[in-house]
């Protein structure tokens, strides 16, 4: 197993340096002096090999470091600051154990997690399913391990916590995963049953596991499962299950089985149309309405010409693709509204004076909220898929990217403060319904700030899109510079939950953002859009 696992390392060592090369000649200025030979020096990467090697291992332990803080630390931190109604490290072990064991459990399994070095492994180097299966998970939970003591030692020792208690925390969690990795497989043996591919049932997890984990933060008098799971007998039981399910594991006799329900869908050689079928078509799929005459008047061209006709053409035969989920938040927002509003008059009727909501409760959650309510990556999905990934394979289409980039800009700009007028109206009416204060100037500043929100995350979607392009010709996004460049948007909402600003002071920066973000968008996007925006 020792070789398969070198093997297995050398793999994920020369992957990892190909894809640093194939993101550095992207770049502009310093792209140009990495040659594509750099690709087959062999010397190089075997001189790199130990390099890389400790550098994702020390990545596994700061990823760790991030998750707990962004996702544990700082929320219970921020809910320690308004009430004592639990410790803070019981608040840490409750969150911790629901998000990582619970919800990790059902949406995380890597013995049929879909990989392409699985496919690489076995079905190209014909390496053993079982030996490769068997290295692979070792690998993973020796890692797991190793790299949650330490980061667990940070913050439980923050909290007043002890080193037996984070070591036994580390130790729950890693035999609890693995049992769940061999309960998956037998799931799949038995039923054929690939839990973490029904998106429904996963999310369905991840909702009530993030809801329970952080109602305890929001409520008092909220149980939770701190004490129960820290208990001696609670970790010994977890560690020999762990430990069982690890034998199971390595005498599992089936695992041909699982490798290839795991690797079909990355298959390089399986027909790329068929693969998106099945992978990612459902939510790019126009309907056959779409394409019919009697919807493609002539007066949606009038005047139009170039790269306005085309984009004209583009969003009038796709109609249902593009409104689709645009009537779908405004249902969202507006049920949302007219249901609390009901709960608001209900509730002020039972226990009058007892509802305090003002609207300026609300700005905290305004990024967050429009993060996920915004059109921006459905939509890029769906140009890419029905549109660019045929023309930006020409020159003169890449050229052109400023001048469709700003026709997009405003269509989607359009669209997501559709959406923000439906999000501020149900917000005010709901503010309204609770008896709450409502000031002109509180109005002013909520809708101003959701448009502001609108147009900044309609500009981050888009020029993310244009500038680093991340979607492959199966739709799977693979560059590691889109997801680094959206951690800090993604942060900043959350801050903004946890550390609330004043209403003022929360419009006047979200409105400079956007003025500032077009700018920064609109330079770019000229100056470097023509080398960026190709298929990858």
């Amino acid at each position: 197993m020792l070789k398969v696992l070198s093997t297995l390392l050398a793999i994920r060592t020369s992957s990892a340096i190909n894809l640093f090369f194939y993101y550095v000649q992207r770049l502009p200025l310093i792209g140009k002096v990495i040659k594509n030979s750099v690709y087959a020096r062999l010397d190089l990467k075997r001189s790199v090999n130990v390099l890389v090697i400790a550098v994702l291992l020390l990545w596994s332990v700061i990823s760790k470091l991030l998750y707990l803080y962004l996702l544990v630390y700082l929320p219970i931190t921020a809910a320690s600051e308004r009430s004592n109604a639990h410790e803070p490290l019981e608040l840490f072990i409750h969150v911790f154990v629901l998000i990582s064991l619970l919800v990790a459990g059902v949406s995380s399994a890597n013995v049929l997690e879909p990989k392409r070095e699985k496919y690489v492994a076995v079905k190209l180097m014909r390496m053993s399913p079982k030996l490769y299966m068997q290295a692979a998970l070792s690998y993973r939970y020796v890692v797991f391990l190793a790299s949650y003591i330490p980061a667990l030692l940070v913050f439980v020792l923050l909290l007043q916590g002890t080193v037996l208690q984070a070591v036994m925390l580390a130790v729950s969690v890693t035999g609890w995963r693995i049992l769940c990795e061999y309960l998956h497989l037998k799931l799949y043996e038995k039923t054929g049953v690939v839990l973490v591919k029904r998106a429904a049932i996963v999310w369905l997890v991840i909702i009530a596991g993030y809801t329970a984990a952080y109602l305890p933060l929001l409520l008092e008098g909220v149980p939770t499962v701190g004490p129960a799971i820290m208990h001696g007998l609670v970790v010994l039981v977890s560690a020999v299950l762990g430990a069982t399910a690890a034998v199971q594991l390595a005498r599992y006799p089936h695992y041909r089985e699982a490798v290839n329900a795991a690797s079909k869908r990355d298959d390089p050689y399986l027909n790329v149309r068929g693969m998106i079928a099945d992978a990612n078509k459902t939510s790019v799929q126009a309907t056959e309405s779409d394409y019919a005459e009697e919807t493609m008047g002539r007066e949606l061209f009038v005047g139009k010409e170039g790269y306005a006709y085309l984009n004209a053409i583009f969003f009038a035969r796709h109609r249902s693709l593009i409104r689709r989920p645009v009537y779908k938040r405004l249902a969202i927002t507006a049920a949302a509204g007219i249901i609390g509003s009901i709960a608001m008059l209900v509730m002020g009727r039972m226990q009058p004076g007892y509802l305090q909501l003002e609207l300026a409760m609300v700005f905290p959650i305004l990024p967050i909220v429009m993060s996920l309510l915004s059109m921006g990556e459905t939509m890029c999905r769906a140009m890419f898929y029905h549109c660019d990934i045929s023309l930006t394979r020409y020159s003169f289409y890449r050229s052109a990217a400023y001048e469709h980039f700003l026709i997009r800009l405003r269509k989607m700009t359009g669209q997501n403060m559709l959406i923000a007028a439906g999000l501020g109206g149900a917000l005010t009416l709901v503010t309204f319904t609770a008896g709450g204060s409502i000031q002109l100037l509180h109005v002013v500043l909520l809708w101003t700030s959701i448009a502001s929100l609108a147009v900044i995350f309609t500009i981050h979607h888009l020029f993310l899109y244009y500038i680093f392009q991340p979607y492959s010709t199966d739709l799977d996004m693979k560059n590691p510079l889109y997801f680094i460049v959206s951690m800090p948007v993604s942060a900043a909402c959350g801050f903004v939950v946890f550390f609330p600003v004043p209403p003022a002071a929360l419009t006047s920066a979200v409105l400079l953002i956007a003025v500032v973000y077009f700018a920064v968008a609109t330079i770019s996007v000229r100056k470097y859009a023509h080398n960026t925006f190709r298929v990858k």
